[in-house]
Formats: C-alpha cells, structure tokens, sequence
C-alpha cells in the first residue's frame, strides 16, 4: 500500500469517527462513555495503532495484507475497523464483554465501515477453542491496554502460543514501571479500588466477605489478616491459600505475582487495576515459548488543545527520543513486543 493512501485510509477514518453521534446508537451506556473519552482524541489512538503495526510488520517481514490478525480486548472496535479499513486479510475481534461485542458490530454500521471478520465473545480459552475448531492460525494479536488486566500472564501466553507457536503478540500498556509520575497515579487509583470508597464494596472488603462466609470458623482477627494477604487473589486462589498456608497454592492453578504492593484485581473477576510489572516479568512469561521480548516506547499527544500542554508534550518526546535516560522514565505508555526468538536473528 502506497504510503498516500495509507495517509488518505487513516484521514476519513478520523473522519468518519469524529462526525458520528455514537449517542443514538443501540449501546451500552458503559460504550458510549467509552466512546466519549476517546473520541476527541482518537487521532493519538491512531498513532498508538499505527506504532503497533509497523512494529509488528517489522518483525514478522510480511505483508499485513497477508495477515491473520486478533484484536484481543477489541472493546469498540476501532482498531478492527481500521485494520479492516487498510485491508488486512483477517480480523479476529474478541472481547469478554458481552456489551462490547453488540457495540463493535452498530459502530461498524454507523461508520459504514467493514467490521471485523470473526467476533467472538470471551477470553482466551474461547480463543483457542475457536481457532482449533476452525484451522485458523493467526500470525499476529494486538491488544490494545489490556495486558495490564490479566489475572494469569502464565496461562495466557500458553493459551496464545497453543494457537500458533510462531504468534507475534504485541501489548500496548499505561503501566510502566519505570515512570514515577504514572506509579504515583495508577497506585492512589489501586487503593482506592482496593481499601477506598469508589467501588462499593472495594476489593479488600470482598475478600474479607468471602472469607468470613466460606469459612465462618475463623476469628475475626484471623479473616482481617487472610484478606490483606490474599490482595490480588481471586476467590479460588484464595482458598488454595487458606486451605494450604502457603503462596503457591494446591492446586495447578499458580497464583500470580503482586511484584509491587499496590497492585489489586477484583477477586470475583480477575481482572487487575492496572497491574505494574517490571519488564523482566513479561519476559519470563514469554521465555518458555521461545519468544524475545523487546520494549518500545510511546508518545505524548501533542494535539491538544492547550498551548502550554502542547509545548511540553513536545519537550517529553524530544527527551524520550534522544537521551536515554529518559526514553523509559518519561514514555506516557509503553509497547510490549514478543516474537519468536528466530525473527530477531
């Protein structure tokens, strides 16, 4: 594809997304929120798109015309839609949101847009269950802030690798380990989310709840020191951990690593408050099924309205660009890359 027509694709994407009234659509309140917050900055998500693509094109030295790619945590489907749009052979759209899914196929409509080939409603083992069933292998998935989420990165990249051995798998994530400002931000939303009063009830309070009832025998005091231990536990873990006395659990089921102590997961679902894991973590995750990692950097929007705001996303981009010491400190977000060891050689 001519690199013009590359430019014209993205332009009535931005377009179209930008002249459509998603509040008339038959969706989810949750989606149109959504859709509010990244509207009037979908230019930067384009970027963000973009970024992963050239990496993972890079990488795999093929054609995205030639492509089976998974948009996994697909939310709207903005990212299926423009893959779609640049003409990518197969798109694969799964999010476990059951709301997302009816969203992804009326925003396709009303953008009068092509959707995505395959939707399918789940988390990775219904991935896998629907690629075995139908002799799909996909070359590449891109995921969009959605590693930062998961409950057993261990499991998942088994599930992933089960598909095709050779799968590129690239995350994008606001969790960066190695920017201070972002921790000290995402840390004040963990505990909120885990002792504070913006979800009723909060995490801890779950847990203890779940405690006292599946174990009425124990003290209150005992329940109290079993709930703080357990932070970043689903019910299931947890029982494993009451049940043994130990961090490893019972059963087959390994119980993830917190790593930092601000990091907190719903224990009903699973699913983590913007997890913060140092870069070695993933790789380790990736080892065993002979992928590399590498970690890219992104960048600041610098469209924004604000002159001031503007100039110093700028100045960021600049630094994190050129000199070293700020390339990780400073990026807003970071890109997570993992191929086949083989492709880097």
């Amino acid at each position: 594809m001519e690199i013009e027509e590359f430019k014209n694709i993205m332009e009535k994407f931005i377009e179209k997304v930008l002249n459509c009234d998603f509040n008339k659509l038959p969706i989810s309140d949750y989606n149109k929120q959504y859709l509010a917050h990244i509207t009037p900055v979908i230019s930067y998500y384009k970027d963000i798109y973009i970024r992963t693509l050239f990496i993972s094109v890079l990488a795999l030295k093929k054609d995205h015309k030639d492509l089976t790619i998974v948009d996994y945590g697909g939310g709207c489907g903005f990212l299926s839609l423009l893959l779609k749009a640049i003409k990518v052979k197969k798109v694969i759209y799964i999010d476990r949101n059951p709301q997302s899914v009816i969203a992804v196929r009326e925003i396709s409509r009303a953008l009068d847009l092509a959707g995505p080939d395959v939707i399918i409603c789940g988390d990775s083992p219904d991935l896998v269950k629907w690629c075995k069933e139908n002799q799909v292998k996909p070359e590449l998935l891109i995921a969009i802030d959605v590693i930062e989420h998961i409950y057993n990165l261990r499991r998942f990249f088994a599930d992933l690798t089960s598909i095709n051995e050779e799968l590129g798998m690239v995350f994008t994530t606001g969790s960066n380990p190695m920017n201070i400002r972002k921790k000290r931000q995402l840390y004040k939303e963990m505990d909120m989310y885990e002792k504070g009063n913006i979800i009723t009830p909060n995490y801890y309070t779950k847990r203890l709840e779940f405690i006292t009832r599946t174990y009425p025998d124990i003290s209150a005091e005992k329940a109290r020191e079993y709930a703080a231990l357990t932070r970043g536990m689903i019910y299931d873990d947890i029982k494993y951990f009451i049940q043994s006395n130990n961090m490893e659990g019972t059963g087959s089921y390994t119980i993830p690593s917190l790593q930092d102590k601000h990091n907190t997961c719903d224990p009903e679902t699973g699913n983590y408050m913007e997890r913060i894991l140092p870069f070695e973590e993933y790789a380790q995750y990736l080892r065993p099924h002979g992928h590399t990692l590498a970690v890219c950097t992104g960048h600041y929007y610098t469209s924004r309205k604000n002159p001031l705001a503007r100039m110093l996303a700028r100045m960021a981009n600049f630094l994190l660009d050129h000199i070293d010491f700020f390339r990780y400190r400073l990026s807003p977000y970071i890109i997570l890359a993992g191929f086949k060891s083989r492709r880097h050689e």
